[in-house]
């Protein structure tokens, strides 16, 4: 070429290609829900406001950063997105609205605040273009962030002198980091099924798939301990769906390579009877825990080993013709036939009719398993645990008010008001019953076809390249939705934050069509959409602020501090003044002071804001007992919310009579409500 000649020019395709590229290379938000998964399951699962909250913020600043500052910042977005998003919208509405009609605004603040969570983790994600690896990727960081928690709580049953955990209500179960048990165990199961797609999956790199069999056996050993039955069917539905989903040729390599391990370190663990007890923590606990931490160390390095010496194995595998369609349905067909043949011979042979009605008595019953036996056998018994009595206060909650519900927030009232037993529950243990009973026919509605939204996301390309992972997103969100129906999961937002930001990243347009050339949004858009996080980001900082404030008043409380405990009650209420807690926690500093005149005002106000809550008709009535008031309507009222509290009978009796001193002498006896 002369120096004369002008240099060729690139093709215009050649350059918007690269641009892809570079675009599609910035992928680091497919890390975001595997972070956002650890963060909420050692954060006590994401349970309570003040971590919902901080979760819900970040997401809100993340969102405004992308919206603000990318050149397309919605460059992911599609109609089906928008749909869901607008349909998660609506029941985040929903629940704010419901304060209207329940009177407790902060219950339903904080309800809000846990769909927004979950909305803005959907939302984040499908503003980003898909590139064909990304829902893959998505579900790699969850399954290793899965493994972490998994692997964390098995060091504090196995090593309970080295690590400490936060205990649950039963010590004998497993429950840290998410202090419940159910909800560990559920979690485990969901990333059995990551992991089992991960070890087998036809595009996941020989790295990632000899780390997922690797990590299968600590899956197992860690959903083991929380004894949970639940959890355990939630790996089995959700292990069956992804085998019939994605069809995966090298499943039997996984089941061959990590499964013995896998099972040798399961009948390790249940051999610890001792570390199945309360007292695991004492002989012989920790001798049996370090047993079973060297056989659960040796069979995640004999499935490590194992699934690399299978890889050539694979190789011959995936070489193998596919079989055409018609063999695919002869299989499937034949496959179907000899499962239900051995069913039905199973049945004949164990007597299947009469077991099926024992175990449907004993679940009508209640609980079967005697609490001093061994903790084990719960795991074969059919017992409700109480879950029949809550079910149906659910059920009664949602026929007085069947189009709005009792508003969002508000089951525990209505259980403390209804219950036939002094159990305490704060939640319905079933994700459609309570949102039937608290949001009614309206917030159902919208409930499903939210989810609806989100498994549509999955399955709409489970039939394309994308085959497994969008099998294993199904798989497992089939089985965590399943479980919803009998457990408080929804409360846990470890176990459904990342399926929400994982079908925004299901619903997001591929990279190929996201990138046709067009203009960003011009600046007024960016700032109106910038002012719109702000606004979302404004509930969550709130609702943070005042619990962390609450928070400290209440261990200002407990150290007999209430300077201090006054003082941060009151910051709380300027950060929320909605919220009924800070004045019952000045309310009894104030009696503790011996200003039981202000103390009056201060429960006053918090029944203003709950008025619903026995406690504060409690509160109340010490408060002017000790004033030298009459105490009996107030005691009269806190009977008639919770009727089978022991302080409220206990309180009443002692209050029953006419004489303000003996008012005074019971009020000082009585103890507190928390």
């Amino acid at each position: 070429m002369t120096t004369s000649e002008a240099p060729p020019r690139r093709a215009p395709a050649v350059d918007a290609g690269r641009r892809q590229e570079g675009m599609a290379d910035r992928s680091w938000h497919v890390g975001l829900p595997g972070v956002l998964t650890a963060f909420l399951a050692f954060a006590s699962g994401g349970f309570f406001p003040g971590q919902v909250a901080a979760a819900a913020a970040v997401l809100a600043v993340v969102l405004l950063l992308r919206l603000t500052l990318a050149r397309r910042p919605l460059e992911g977005w599609s109609p089906g997105a928008a749909a869901v998003a607008f349909l998660a919208a609506l029941l985040a509405g929903w629940t704010l609205f419901s304060a209207v009609w329940s009177d407790a605004p902060a219950r339903a603040l904080h309800e809000f605040d846990r769909m927004l969570l979950y909305l803005l983790a959907f939302g984040v994600m499908a503003c980003f273009p898909r590139r064909p690896s990304d829902l893959a990727t998505v579900l790699r960081w969850v399954l290793a962030a899965i493994v972490v928690v998994a692997a964390a709580a098995l060091a504090t049953r196995l090593l309970p002198g080295v690590f400490e955990a936060v205990p649950g209500r039963e010590p004998a179960r497993l429950a840290h980091p998410l202090t419940y048990w159910n909800a560990l165990s559920v979690l485990c199961a969901l990333g059995l099924v990551l992991a089992v797609h991960a070890a087998s999956g036809e595009r996941e790199p020989a790295a990632v798939r000899v780390l997922a069999g690797a990590a299968i056996p600590i899956l197992v050993v860690a959903g083991y301990f929380p004894l949970s039955r639940g959890g355990i069917a939630t790996a089995v539905v959700g292990l069956l769906l992804y085998a019939l989903l994605a069809r995966p040729r090298r499943l039997p390599v996984v089941l061959l390579t990590a499964g013995p391990p896998a099972v040798v370190a399961l009948v390790s663990a249940y051999g610890a009877e001792a570390l199945a007890t309360a007292t695991y923590y004492e002989p012989p606990g920790p001798d049996e825990g370090r047993e079973v931490l060297v056989v659960l160390v040796a069979a995640v390095a004999a499935a490590a080993l194992l699934r690399a010496l299978a890889l050539p194995l694979e190789r011959r595998l995936d070489a193998l013709p596919r079989p055409g369609r018609r063999a695919r349905v002869l299989g499937t067909v034949a496959a179907g036939v000899l499962a239900l043949a051995a069913m039905g011979a199973g049945w004949v042979a164990f007597d299947g009719s009469e077991r099926v009605r024992d175990q449907y008595d004993a679940f009508v019953r209640g609980n079967v398993v005697d609490p001093g036996l061994d903790t084990r056998r719960r795991l074969s018994a059919a017992g409700n645990n109480g879950r029949l009595d809550v079910w149906r206060v659910g059920r009664d909650t949602f026929t007085a008010e069947p189009l709005h519900g009792a508003g969002a927030g508000t089951f525990q009232l209505a259980w403390e008001r209804e219950r036939p037993v002094t159990e305490q529950v704060v939640d319905g243990h079933s994700l459609y019953l309570e949102t039937a009973a608290e949001l009614g026919v309206v917030g159902l509605v919208l409930l499903a076809l939210t989810l609806a939204g989100l498994l549509a996301g999955a399955a709409r390309g489970v039939r394309g390249p994308e085959r497994h992972p969008r099998a294993a997103l199904l798989a497992a969100a089939v089985a965590l939705l399943l479980h919803a129906g009998i457990d408080w999961d929804w409360e846990m937002t470890a176990l459904f934050a990342w399926l929400f930001a994982a079908a925004g990243t299901a619903w997001a347009c591929p990279v190929s069509e996201a990138t046709a050339p067009r203009g960003g949004p011009a600046r007024l858009t960016r700032v109106l959409t910038g002012l719109g996080c702000l606004v979302l980001a404004l509930t969550p900082v709130l609702v943070m602020t005042s619990q962390s404030r609450l928070d400290a008043a209440a261990r200002s409380f407990e150290r007999g501090d209430c300077g201090a405990a006054v003082d941060a009650a009151l910051d709380s209420v300027d950060a929320l003044p909605v919220r009924a807690e800070p004045f019952e926690l000045i309310g009894y500093c104030d009696l503790r002071a011996g200003e039981a005149a202000l103390g009056v005002s201060a429960f006053e106000a918090a029944g203003r804001r709950d008025p619903d809550s026995w406690r504060y008709a409690y509160g109340l009535a010490l408060a002017r007992a000790l004033d030298g008031r009459d105490p009996r309507p107030a005691i009269a009222e806190a009977r008639r919310l919770n009727p089978l509290e022991p302080r409220v009978r206990d309180l009443a009796v002692a209050l029953s009579g006419d004489r303000p001193a003996a008012w005074r002498r019971a009020a000082r006896r009585a103890p507190l409500p928390f």
